[in-house]
């Protein structure tokens, strides 16, 4: 019988084995087949019931190993593909959706509030940072603050009507958010209206530019794996960011106030305080996502704030695993990857994440991998 930690290994080789061949694969009949197989096993999987609570269970009792093993292939993933940047720019672009998608994680699974807003909040921080940049020429490293604080201070005023609003009332209100903050910049001219920004900077680190390739030797780097590497170093403290509150008491908190808001104000809990501080958190990550993004593409317009932004980054949480730090990150990587290899149904892609909602809420509404609950000991124990 295979130890726990071979488990894990070779689990970890065989997503790395079906993603490797998913990014090769460019022929829609191929990928669709591809993707028919793993959605027939992943059905199967999930009727069976015990796969997914298997690898759940082994990673959670394995961390340290499959913590290391997953940085070691992020690490080596890039220089398997410096012939294709295609597929480097793919997965970047999934990990800085990842990194908001920790945010609304906060809101939607610790919480229990449905946020649509969060694709909002990811373009406030981008225009930000790219009107900072573009229009005063600061650097990067000041407009990356800023975009943060500003999407900060917008979402403690998204914040503000969940104290008096609860369950699909209050997502009405982060779906008026959404079109709002997206009809005024789409009409402002200092924004650049419907053409957006170009000409956004690349980020400076030590003297070197992130935009051009980086010769090592006979080696040449290209830029956009070095910023594959700048991304991966905020994505892995944005989880230690999450890991720590959702392990610590405020984490807790807000999941006492998620199960029963009466309760928890008997206890003395303060919910104007902790629902706020959830919205400003939440929207603090998706403000360092926004501007990630901005400065990779280089260009930024409101198509990249719409609603079914807002949209997909709910379906990465759903998919993926509410309250479930991993699972987000899985469900974000998945939903990002999977439409950019299918561009020929470009215009299906509302519909492919309806369907995503409703076939998880059927058959899984706690996601792929959903969290646990969680276990105290008790006094004297």
């Amino acid at each position: 019988m295979k130890t726990k930690s071979s488990f894990v290994k070779t689990l970890g080789m065989e997503i790395a084995l079906f993603t490797g061949i998913f990014l090769f694969l460019y022929g829609q009949i191929w990928l669709s087949a591809l993707v028919i197989v793993i959605a027939v096993g992943g059905v199967f999987l999930l009727r069976k019931g015990t796969f997914l609570s298997q690898v759940s269970q082994t990673a959670e009792k394995n961390k340290t190993f499959f913590i290391s093993f997953t940085v070691f292939l992020l690490l080596l993933f890039p220089f398997l593909f410096m012939n294709n940047i295609y597929i480097i720019h793919i997965i970047t672009l999934s990990f800085i959706y990842a990194i908001a998608i920790l945010g609304l994680n906060f809101q939607i699974g610790s919480l229990g509030i449905v946020n649509f807003s969060q694709g909002a909040l990811f373009g406030l921080g981008a225009y930000t940072s790219a009107l900072l940049a573009t229009k005063l020429g600061l650097n990067f490293w000041i407009t990356l603050p800023a975009g943060i604080i500003v999407a900060g201070i917008f979402g403690f005023i998204l914040g503000l009507p969940s104290l008096k609003t609860k369950e699909y009332h209050l997502s009405l209100v982060t779906i008026a958010f959404a079109y709002v903050s997206y009809l005024l910049i789409l009409n402002m001219k200092w924004t650049g209206g419907p053409d957006g920004i170009v000409g956004i900077p690349k980020p400076r680190l030590l003297g070197l530019s992130l935009a051009r390739p980086l010769a090592i030797g006979s080696i040449t780097i290209p830029g956009v794996m070095l910023y594959y590497f700048l991304v991966l170093l905020f994505l892995l403290i944005a989880i230690i960011i999450a890991l720590r509150l959702h392990n610590s008491w405020v984490g807790l908190t807000w999941n006492a106030i998620r199960d029963d808001e009466i309760a928890s104000r008997c206890y003395g809990i303060n919910l104007t305080t902790y629902k706020l501080l959830c919205f400003i958190i939440g929207s603090m990550f998706a403000g360092a996502s926004g501007v990630l993004y901005a400065h990779f593409a280089g260009f930024f317009s409101t198509e990249s704030m719409a609603f079914s932004i807002g949209l997909l980054m709910v379906c990465m949480v759903i998919l993926g695993g509410m309250d479930n730090i991993w699972g987000g990150l899985i469900g974000a990587i998945l939903l990002v990857v999977i439409p950019e290899k299918f561009r020929a149904f470009q215009d299906f892609r509302l519909l492919f994440y309806g369907i995503i909602l409703v076939v998880m809420l059927l058959f899984r509404p706690q996601g792929l991998f959903p969290n646990k609950t969680r276990k105290h000991s008790g006094i004297g124990e």
